[in-house]
């Protein structure tokens, strides 16, 4: 789930941490710096715009990132419908803005209770939500669409898109606008500081420049939406549903790292692809936030 890159990433030099805005960054790991006050974690990666546009094409949700997104969407709403759960828990109802919705999934099972919007970069995803699902969704930028009216939302949901964004603190800040006093904000997005992750190092499953492009911890998530106006209610780390089709992806394509492609094949061929597996390995968070003042730089 993704959405446009606003502009090209910057190198390290002359690089302002976008948690704490400052200025001095030591290597992490191949392709990755730690902010020295805050230690986020953002790729170093040199790419225009049009080539970061590139990397989500036609090939994003089946081959690429995912083996076969739409074929694994039973699954995936297996997630979605407890991270919908979550979301009533805290807005039962009224207007919903999902900001990389992708094929509309979400925005299918939101839909009955609230009214939803949806926006995301790619145009075949946004078609099928339009054409098939029949969910509003907009292959538009989210910053740049003017039409929307400030303090008219009551929940905003970003799941697993943060970490795709160039500058997150921007989607951030336009989703504080656009939320009414009150309402709420919704993320998924990895923790570079839980235990897997610092056991893995360089091989953790989510770390693979330049789709995925900020790491954030429970720390510097909460430090930037505090800056931003919101106050952290809740996080949590719950388990996921995924496809084995999905997991022998991530394994053997995602973090291939010479990984051979006979035994890639040979188990997508003895094991059921769509069928789905619940694990938990406790490095993906649930944020829940609060809108609690306007929005700061």
């Amino acid at each position: 789930m993704v959405e446009p890159k606003e502009r090209s990433i910057k190198s390290a030099k002359g690089m302002a941490c976008l948690v704490c805005n400052g200025n001095a960054f030591s290597p992490l790991y191949a392709g990755l710096i730690r902010c020295d006050s805050c230690s986020f974690v953002t790729a170093d990666v040199d790419a225009s715009e049009e080539e970061l546009q590139a990397l989500y094409g036609q090939y994003y949700f089946n081959g690429d990132e995912y083996a076969d997104y739409l074929g694994d969407k039973a699954v995936i709403q297996k997630n979605l419908r407890r991270w919908l759960h979550n979301v009533r828990k805290y807005t039962p109802g009224g207007k919903l803005l999902e900001c990389g919705s992708a094929y509309g999934f979400f925005l299918e099972l939101a839909q009955e209770h609230f009214d939803v919007l949806g926006y995301d970069v790619s145009e075949e995803a946004i078609r099928y939500a339009n054409e098939v699902l029949k969910v509003p969704a907009k292959c538009q930028d989210f910053l740049g669409d003017h039409d929307l009216a400030p303090d008219s939302f009551d929940a905003v949901a970003m799941w697993d898109v943060v970490e795709h964004l160039d500058a997150p603190e921007r989607f951030i800040e336009r989703s504080g606008e656009l939320l009414r006093d009150g309402g709420y904000l919704f993320l998924t997005t990895g923790d570079i500081d839980t235990w897997l992750p610092r056991r893995q190092g360089p091989r953790w499953r989510l770390i693979h420049p330049p789709t995925h492009l900020q790491y954030f911890s429970r720390k510097t998530i909460s430090q930037l939406l505090n800056r931003k106006g919101f106050e952290v209610v809740r996080v949590s780390y719950p388990g996921y549903w995924r496809s084995i089709r999905q997991i022998l992806h991530g394994m053997f394509v995602l973090g291939s790292q010479g990984k051979s492609s006979f035994i890639h094949g040979a188990l997508r061929k003895l094991l059921p692809g769509r069928m789905g597996v619940y694990f938990n390995t406790f490095d993906i968070m649930l944020v829940t936030a609060r809108k609690t003042s306007r929005l700061q730089t």
